[in-house]
């Protein structure tokens, strides 16, 4: 009986299998604890980065501001960030001199796994310095509102649009510092109005069906051609012919620019351009009133926010609108920035299909540029949209005009991703977004890089 009792605790002494599980057990306890932290911390991490953001732009909002009481810049802060962070804010911060503004944040981050650490939450700060602008800002925004913008994609770039006026447009302006946005919308055509219509693209005629009359009958491009008549447009223009197609001067007599015959199915967008202003209220109701429609003629979205630019157009505008000489470019102020800059930001959705012969779609523009049964069966006098709106690129930069693109939904390696990186002035300066959340962010960064605004941290 002794003997068992004394084997069996020997079988017992060596049977290891329990300590096993305790072995293991001991061993995954730290894993799972690491495993836990990280995801805490990288729960922080996000939160910084979305914190940052809304810093960073309620920076620059405030910087675009002057003469706020201490309490209205702290309200003003606080409400914009409020629309880019949702989380409270355990502290805020707001110091604003004449020269720059600081803007200090602090929120609390609750844990979850660090709570066995005796660590319930985590302290995020972030800062951002913004340096207040100096001299004259003139920005033309180019603004896609075809058909394939609808939805999603107009409402995406409306907010989009809205955050760069807020940011680069400030208020308390003057003669000699101020920043100014125009906006062109484009489609199948630029809608310039109907004064201005008359005065670029001259009085068309009565009483005949030839191109410059209010109707044009020409062949159309169907096989075989048939007959087709098309009213002009009163609002709508095309691109100008001759010498003077890729250039800036002035629509004289004989460098006036082409009558546009929509057809209905593809008509003049109802939205019109608007000139340089620091209206920011007008600027924004105009952006609500983008609607989507109708074939991509980009080349004259490009030839008109380089005339809203141009002092060679100033004439037709407002005399608050007339753009300020080029001469100025070359002027510095103390940090040795440019005191005058012109800057086009040109953004679309995809290739540009729609180019004119005599006011009419031509044959060989792209798929997607309406019907063969309203194109007229001669070839583009310019060139394909493409071609053209690099021509005009090209031009304008060599002007001194700052030029930035932005492809929304665009595939890297298209053509239409190559005119955007070839048309701006650099590669750097061409953004491709695929998201909502990433347009607005391409236009919160070129805001923040054109705008005499100089973020530090």
């Amino acid at each position: 009986m002794l003997r068992r009792l004394v084997r069996a605790m020997r079988c017992l002494k060596d049977d290891e299998r329990g300590a096993i599980l305790i072995y293991f057990t001991l061993a995954l306890l730290p894993l799972l604890a690491v495993g836990g932290a990280a995801m805490d911390l990288g729960h922080v991490f996000l939160v910084k980065q979305r914190l940052t953001n809304a810093v960073d732009s309620a920076s620059l909002a405030l910087g675009a501001r002057k003469n706020l009481t201490s309490e209205q810049a702290t309200d003003l802060v606080r409400a914009f960030i409020s629309t880019r962070y949702s989380g409270a804010l355990k502290s805020l911060a707001v110091a604003d001199t004449a020269t720059q503004v600081n803007v200090s944040v602090t929120v609390q981050v609750p844990m979850t796994f660090m709570q066995i650490l005796n660590t319930q939450s985590v302290d995020v700060t972030v800062t951002a310095t913004a340096v207040r602008p100096q001299g004259k800002l003139e920005i033309a925004l180019v603004l896609d509102q075809t058909g394939s913008m609808a939805g999603d994609k107009i409402n995406n770039l409306k907010l989009a649009a809205k955050d760069l006026i807020d940011i680069v447009v400030w208020d308390n302006q003057t003669d000699d510092y101020y920043s100014k946005v125009a906006i062109v919308p484009y489609a199948v055509g630029v809608n310039v109005g109907a004064v201005t219509a008359l005065s670029v693209r001259g009085i068309p005629l009565l009483g005949c069906l030839l191109s410059g009359c209010v109707q044009f009958e020409f062949p159309n491009s169907q096989t075989p051609p048939q007959q087709r008549l098309l009213d002009i447009s009163l609002t709508c223009v095309s691109e100008r012919t001759g010498t003077q197609a890729f250039t800036d001067a002035a629509p004289s007599p004989i460098a006036l620019v082409g009558a546009n015959y929509p057809a209905p199915g593809n008509p003049c967008p109802s939205n019109t351009i608007v000139p340089l202003t620091n209206d920011k209220t007008l600027l924004k109701s105009q952006i609500d009133l983008l609607q989507a429609g109708g074939s991509t003629a980009g080349h004259l979205g490009v030839a008109w926010g380089w005339y809203l630019l141009s002092p060679n157009w100033g004439y037709l505008w407002p005399t608050a609108s007339q753009p300020a000489p080029y001469s100025g470019l070359a002027e510095l102020d103390a940090r040795g920035l440019p005191l005058l800059r012109k800057i086009l930001i040109l953004m679309t959705d995809g290739d540009f299909n729609t180019a004119y012969y005599n006011g009419v779609i031509s044959k060989d523009s792209g798929s997607g540029s309406g019907s063969a049964s309203d194109h007229i069966n001669f070839n583009a006098t310019n060139g394909s949209s493409s071609n053209q709106a690099q021509s005009l690129c090209t031009n304008m930069k060599t002007s001194g005009i700052l030029v930035y693109t932005i492809g929304f939904g665009i595939t890297t390696g298209t053509p239409a991703s190559d005119l955007m990186r070839n048309c701006a002035t650099d590669p750097d300066h061409a953004y491709l977004a695929s998201t909502g959340d990433e347009l607005r962010q391409a236009f919160r960064e070129i805001a923040t890089r054109i705008a005499s605004l100089r973020l530090t941290h």
